[in-house]
């Protein structure tokens, strides 16, 4: 598998959105943080809802961002580590099981529980994206480090996995070749952004991560240090600003502009008094306008965000995953910018809700430093990880799993 780190320690990140297209380039500095020398980004084309729509528009953003870039770093670079946005991921946990005698578990019980994991994989075939383990368990003991040693009737291991359309999987890889860049790993974006959003001891304690895009928002719960969940839903920041063209007869261009300047996620007593001057649709004539209260606006606008955190509240709920997502609602992408979205994320899941940028990585622009950016971010860090993981090589027959394996990698190294 091709590496995103080359001979000059460079490493460099691609993430392609509905809204936007955005390379980094960076040097891991001595303490390993990445540290970012080239940037490009540059408003998307070629893509809907998160999937590649149009592989000659896509090609013509990708290209544009990678040359600023690497004319940015004075570097050239040949492979890209890239998150995907669409293919509708769906994530699962699987539980491989093996009976015990009367004696205790040791290196051979582990070691056809490996064997069972292999043959997992393997019938589990090209749409798996990621692999993580979460831990061993013995009977009715769950999360468990080291079982070697233990009694019990059954031991087992827990595995999440991340399967997405292989089409998605094939037009990326396409668009990339295209580019004439090869791919080192694919990340799914909430995966990418937890990795930039959350600190340590989020992920550890628990904690839900919203990823809100133009064309999809995606979720991706943390606990143990690993990401347990993800889902993602094709609705975004682009469907609030067609809402406010369609409800307000203007154009996509002014209601973007509305949304920008006056928008906002809850009302206020005062938005009825304040007016906002709304251009008509196919009108050329800027002094022909509509004059509309802000309450207008807000109340096109609510909806749909009360709509996105329903389906998000309503699929942690039916996952089980309410409580295990821990007190935090950790929002970021460039969608979550609107003002007071925080305090509705906060009213629909009953629990304090912050907007995250991203940290980990240094040398960012200021105009790169905010929400949107944090799975671009997240990537490189992503990088760093898997070339610090000690598992890397010894997992490279598991196609694109590139788990985040933390404490429990280690000790697989030695015994898988």
């Amino acid at each position: 598998m091709a590496r995103s780190k080359t001979r000059s320690g460079l490493i460099a990140a691609l993430d392609i959105g509905t809204s936007k297209v955005c390379c980094f380039i960076a040097r891991p500095d001595r303490s390993g943080q990445p540290k970012i020398i080239g940037i490009g980004h540059n408003m998307s084309k070629g893509l809907q809802s998160g999937s590649i729509a149009n592989l000659d528009a896509a090609q013509e953003v990708v290209l544009a961002a990678v040359n600023a870039a690497e004319k940015m770093a004075g570097q050239t670079i040949e492979t890209v580590i890239v998150n995907l946005s669409g293919g509708r991921p769906e994530s699962e946990t699987h539980t491989i099981e093996l009976p015990l005698g009367s004696r205790p578990i040791g290196n051979l019980e582990i070691r056809k529980l490996n064997d069972l994991k292999d043959a997992l994989l393997r019938q589990a075939g090209d749409e798996l994206i990621h692999t993580v383990p979460l831990g061993f368990r013995v009977d009715q003991s769950v999360g468990l480090g080291d079982p070697r040693g233990m009694y019990g009737s059954v031991v087992g291991l827990d595995l999440h996995f991340v399967r997405t359309q292989i089409a998605a999987l094939r037009n990326l890889e396409t668009l990339l070749a295209r580019c004439h860049l090869e791919i080192e790993e694919t990340v799914v974006t909430p995966l990418a952004s937890g990795l930039s959003a959350l600190t340590h001891d989020q992920r550890e304690l628990g904690a839900t991560v919203i990823d809100m895009g133009a064309g999809t928002t995606s979720v991706a719960v943390f606990h143990g240090g690993q990401v347990i969940y993800t889902a993602s839903f094709p609705v975004g920041g682009a469907h609030v600003t067609r809402d406010i063209a369609y409800g307000l007869n203007t154009s996509l261009s002014h209601a973007e502009r509305l949304k920008t300047l006056h928008g906002s996620a809850l009302t206020s007593p005062s938005d009825d008094q304040e007016i906002l001057a709304v251009p008509v649709i196919g009108d050329e004539d800027d002094a022909n306008v509509n004059h509309v209260p802000r309450s207008m606006l807000i109340n096109i606008i609510k909806p749909r965000l009360e709509e996105t955190f329903e389906l998000i509240r309503d699929q942690l709920e039916e996952n089980g995953l309410s409580q295990i997502g821990g007190r935090s609602i950790m929002l970021t992408g460039g969608a979550s910018q609107l003002n007071a979205i925080a305090d509705l994320a906060g009213q629909m899941f009953e629990r304090p809700a912050t907007i995250a940028s991203p940290h980990g990585v240094t040398g960012m622009a200021q105009a790169t430093s905010g929400p949107a950016f944090s799975a671009c971010a997240g990537l490189l860090l992503r990088a760093v990880e898997q070339q610090n993981d000690p598992l890397s090589e010894a997992m490279n027959h598991i196609r694109q799993s590139g788990g985040r394996f933390g404490r429990l990698g280690a000790w697989l190294k030695e015994n898988f």
